[in-house]
């Protein structure tokens, strides 16, 4: 008997594990407003509570300090391991959030801190309802209370219910990864590649205000060409957007990707068939936003180092652009005219 329930707690350690994580991640998915972010979500809780919390909890354990209050001393720590991460790994030269500095030349204002503060908290509290979770699941004094002989069943409908609720929460996030898989040609990687390369890009080297005019020439080439397009353009000061997709059925993908801290968009093509035949619909595009903004566009290496002007973007005559719909308008054959009958017919 006592080597059934060592066997079931056993178990019992990386399904509370799985339960908590899944908990946790449900509860960010209902923040983002979201589903489909409950599957990397739940990914990367997974991989902090094995990596991070097992082995501290393991060690608690071993010197008999698994209590609730270590419990969520340690779960809030483990909950703001990321975002502290993102905090102090990465800081930008400017920012600012509702038009309140919140970086300033490389460095966080109080408003900076604050905010951080908050989102470490945010974390913690979410890593302190985990650990409680996972506690309260396959925590020490959860054992002791069970007696040998009269609680045998109850302790394995527990561990049945744990299984389950373990089970559910990793097919919730098989399901919700493929019902809601992008499988249009907005994705490049819908043939199930891992990765795939740029073919070539450039930057164009304006601001936040030429956003709106951006939107509009691309949405013209996207429809005088027949491309399929998702636009997503936010000029809210505090958290100014910009990412739209032109692509085609065949496979040519460009995204368009603003940042505005430093004033520039970033256009760039993606051909997954391999070969240059991406070259002459955004060799137009090129043109067209060239025309637009002269002396405005840049062109780097894979280091992002500025390089000349390449040869795709100089090869061929420059096409007409103020006649560039009909260049990429599908050509149309026109109706036969009807054949005469009688004797006119034929000569």
């Amino acid at each position: 008997m006592g080597f059934e329930v060592q066997i079931r707690n056993i178990v019992a350690i990386p399904l509370g594990l799985i339960v908590a994580s899944g908990a946790a991640a449900a509860i960010l998915a209902l923040l983002a407003s979201d589903w489909k972010f409950f599957p990397p979500a739940f990914a990367i809780v997974l991989i902090v509570a094995v990596g991070a919390g097992l082995p501290i909890y393991l060690t608690a354990r071993a010197a008999r300090k698994d209590t609730p209050r270590i419990a969520a001393a340690l779960g809030f720590a483990v909950g703001a391991v990321i975002p502290a991460i993102l905090v102090f790994w990465s800081i930008p030269d400017q920012a600012s959030v509702g038009g309140t500095v919140t970086v300033l030349d490389g460095r966080y204002t109080l408003a900076g801190w604050l905010q951080n503060l908050a989102l470490l908290g945010g974390f913690g509290m979410l890593g302190v309802g985990g650990a409680l979770l996972f506690w309260l699941l396959v925590g020490r004094g959860r054992r002791s209370s069970v007696r040998v002989g009269e609680a045998r069943m109850p302790a394995l409908r527990r561990t049945v219910l744990l299984a389950a609720a373990a089970v559910g929460f990793i097919a919730a996030a098989i399901v919700i990864s493929y019902v809601s898989k992008d499988r249009s040609c907005h994705n490049p990687l819908r043939d199930g590649r891992s990765s795939i390369g740029q073919s070539a890009g450039f930057d164009l080297m304006v601001g936040l205000d030429q956003w709106s005019l951006i939107e509009a020439e691309l949405q013209e080439f996207g429809h005088a060409g027949g491309w399929s397009i998702r636009s997503d353009v936010r000029m809210d000061p505090g958290f100014p957007w910009l990412q739209i997709s032109l692509c085609r059925a065949v496979g040519t993908q460009v995204l368009v990707q603003g940042l505005a801290d430093r004033r520039e968009v970033f256009v760039g093509v993606y051909y997954p068939q391999l070969g240059q035949g991406w070259q002459p619909d955004f060799r137009v595009l090129h043109h067209k936003l060239e025309a637009r903004w002269p002396g405005q566009i840049a062109y780097r290496d894979g280091q992002g180092r500025q390089i000349a002007r390449p040869a795709w973007a100089a090869a061929g005559n420059r096409p007409d652009l103020t006649d560039f719909t009909d260049r990429l308008r599908p050509t149309r054959s026109r109706p036969k005219a009807p054949a005469r009958s009688g004797s006119g017919a034929a000569r």
